[in-house]
């Protein structure tokens, strides 16, 4: 009698043992750090060509993609973040502050800045700075105040004042621009953005470049390119007036004659 006592005292200490465990939550999803992500982002662009033709008034890119092997228990909210970054080809500029001399506005001191995107985009599921830190952003060159300019900003409000007058005029411009809900997430994985090139959009190769980051960590990354060239009578002129300036110049004093002999013709009066 003893020992059937002791079985079923075993027997109902085993039962609640496994009742528990059954009770127990899923285990919460681990901390990520650096370098210890298994998310993979892939992106991809519209268009990899861009023709500039005489009826061209700007045109809208779409970046897409997805992120492969992510976590399935994070919440709905998501803490994934993606951000897009869209470059243009490098180029000099020259930023001139106006002064005034004998009540006329003329160009004063200037700056030259010799390695500036001709274009630059940003676009993000959320503020940038919500998504990492200024450290890691410098680190990556991601944003308007994160650009290497060539010319060293730091302790000159001079040239910081130089570097804002210049990053204000390519905004005004619509060559640069900085868009805090640009990417945006379709469900868990998928995202897209849409990114403006404007009328006045430099020629050349643009880099396209997307982070995806988790709980302010750089999970993965990925990049790609697109080619915006002058196609058309447009192309012929460009390309002659680089490569052959001299005859560029006669055929536009030809045709400046031609154009005068025309209207001296049709308004002669005999």
């Amino acid at each position: 009698m003893g020992i059937s006592r002791l079985g079923s005292i075993l027997l109902f200490l085993m039962l609640l043992a496994g009742a528990a465990r059954a009770q127990d939550p899923l285990p919460p999803a681990p901390v990520i750090k650096p370098g210890t992500s298994q998310e993979k982002v892939q992106a991809d662009i519209s268009t990899r060509q861009i023709a500039i033709e005489s009826n061209f008034t700007g045109i809208e890119i779409l970046i897409f993609g997805s992120v492969d092997f992510s976590d399935a228990r994070m919440p709905s909210s998501g803490t994934y973040d993606v951000i897009a970054v869209v470059r243009g080809p490098n180029d000099s500029i020259v930023v001139r502050k106006k002064i005034r001399v004998a009540g006329v506005w003329v160009n004063g001191p200037g700056k030259t800045y010799t390695d500036v995107p001709g274009f630059y985009a940003v676009l993000s599921s959320r503020p940038i700075r919500a998504i990492a830190s200024d450290d890691t952003l410098r680190e990556l060159g991601i944003g308007l105040s994160e650009l290497d300019l060539g010319r060293d900003t730091a302790g000159s409000p001079q040239e910081q004042s130089f570097e804002s007058a210049m990053i204000r005029l390519m905004e005004e411009r619509n060559l640069y621009t900085e868009l805090d809900s640009g990417v945006v997430f379709i469900g868990r994985s998928l995202f897209r953005a849409t990114v403006a090139l404007p009328v006045n959009v430099p020629t050349g190769r643009y880099l396209v470049e997307v982070y995806l980051f988790r709980d302010g960590y750089l999970a993965s990354k990925t990049k790609g390119s697109l080619e915006v060239n002058k196609a058309g009578i447009e192309a012929t002129i460009y390309n002659l007036a680089f490569s052959k300036p001299f005859l560029y110049g006669l055929m536009g004093i030809v045709i400046a004659v031609f154009a005068g002999l025309m209207g001296w013709f049709a308004f002669r009066r005999d």
